[in-house]
């Protein structure tokens, strides 16, 4: 009896560790799909999730920060992502789905200077 009240109770202590390990997407970000054109300051190839921030000019001229949001760095591995051509200082058009916090997209595809496309992951199941 005391092995089974100290296994449940450890368990109850653990759960809201386990559960909130994993988020939706959808949680964090809109159906809303935007385009912006900017500069890549700077980036963070970890999981779990990679992330880079998009440096914009907007209407007013005046100059934003943009936290662009990516799968983990081991998907986007897998996937073939191209870490090479999304460096520091490189000019792209992204687009990808509007974050529910300020300032925040969830990257669908990035167009370079050179007319080619990365997308983060092709064919991605985890896409809505």
């Amino acid at each position: 009896m005391t092995y089974i009240f100290k296994t449940l109770t450890i368990s109850f202590f653990l759960l809201p560790v386990f559960t909130s390990a994993h988020h939706s997407k959808a949680l964090h970000f809109t159906e809303q799909l935007i385009t912006l054109e900017g500069k890549i300051k700077s980036t963070k190839w970890i999981n779990p999730h990679a992330s880079f921030v998009l440096e914009v000019t907007n209407e007013a001229g005046e100059k934003e920060d943009w936290l662009v949001e990516l799968l983990a760095t081991i998907a986007l591995r897998r996937g073939s992502f191209d870490f090479d051509a999304m460096t520091e200082q490189t000019e792209i058009k992204l687009t990808g789905f509007l974050g529910r916090q300020e300032n925040t997209i969830d990257m669908t595809e990035a167009i370079l200077p050179d007319g080619r496309v990365i997308v983060e992951l092709p064919n991605n199941p985890y896409r809505r």
